[in-house]
């Protein structure tokens, strides 16, 4: 019961993320949107470390296990972020549902884990399916840049599932917190150099719905958000977990609609 708790929770707050990504964004460059976020969500996980009096290191080899886990933050991450400044959310939200896909192959060459049954196959299919048949209205990709964003999304896909299978094969015995503290540690460097080179202003005159958002952002969709995520990986087949990016697009998308006051056409 409490894998269907975390899973649900999890599905709510990626539903969720979109549209305060999109506040943040307006004020924001992709690189100091990301970077600010991930910077917050760090300095916080350290701390909840140290009220708890833990280690990030508590033994050795720590290390590469943290670099491990920050390929699922910080390329994934800049790489989406990058992408949305040129393709549709929609078309983002597809090409994420094929992650399922990519991290069963993965499971069943370094996991020896086949997930891929009949039905398995058939209802992904449909899912994927499914979700470009409602976002089809923003899967046209509009020229050079697009493309790139598409190509961006692609990595962004293999970065985040080769980091989520690789976690499962050698983090068994590696306490939650400390996986979700070291991943987004090791992630702040990265993101700082993009940040420097692309930005390298300060997020203090963003509105107080830009500067919520961030917040938001950090503490929900980043701390809370990987503690789940990594809690579910300790409970659950990586290939499992990752079937929430093919549930909350729908949910982000109605949650735009109601709050946002986006648009739904008839095709939609």
């Amino acid at each position: 019961m409490i894998n269907v708790f975390a899973y649900m929770m999890l599905v709510a707050i990626w539903s969720t993320t979109p549209l305060a990504i999109k506040w943040s964004a307006a004020e924001l460059s992709f690189s100091g949107g990301i970077f600010w976020r991930i910077l917050l969500s760090a300095t916080l996980a350290f701390c909840l470390l140290k009220i708890r009096r833990e280690r990030l290191f508590f033994r050795p080899g720590l290390g590469h296990f943290y670099f491990v886990a920050s390929m699922g933050i910080a390329p994934n991450f800049l790489l989406v972020y990058w992408a949305s400044l040129s393709i549709q959310s929609g078309l983002i939200a597809v090409m994420f549902s094929t992650t399922p896909f990519v991290i069963g192959i993965l499971s069943y060459y370094w996991l020896g884990n086949n997930v891929f049954t009949l039905k398995r196959v058939i209802a992904l299919t449909i899912t994927i399916v499914g979700l470009g048949i409602i976002f089809s209205d923003q899967m046209v990709v509009a020229g050079d840049r697009g493309v790139y964003g598409v190509i961006a999304m692609l990595v962004s896909i293999l970065s985040f599932s080769v980091s989520t299978t690789w976690m499962q094969k050698v983090g068994a015995d590696i306490p939650i917190l400390q996986t979700t503290a070291g991943g987004l540690i090791f992630s702040v460097p990265l993101l700082a150099i993009f940040w420097w080179v692309f930005d390298g202003t300060s997020p203090f005159k963003v509105s107080l719905l830009g500067g919520a958002s961030i917040v938001y952002l950090s503490v929900v969709g980043s701390v809370i958000g990987f503690l789940l995520y990594y809690f579910l990986l300790h409970r659950i087949t990586a290939y499992l977990a990752s079937t929430v990016g093919m549930i909350s697009p729908v949910f982000a998308m109605s949650l735009g609609v109601l709050v946002a006051g986006e648009q739904v056409g008839p095709q939609l």
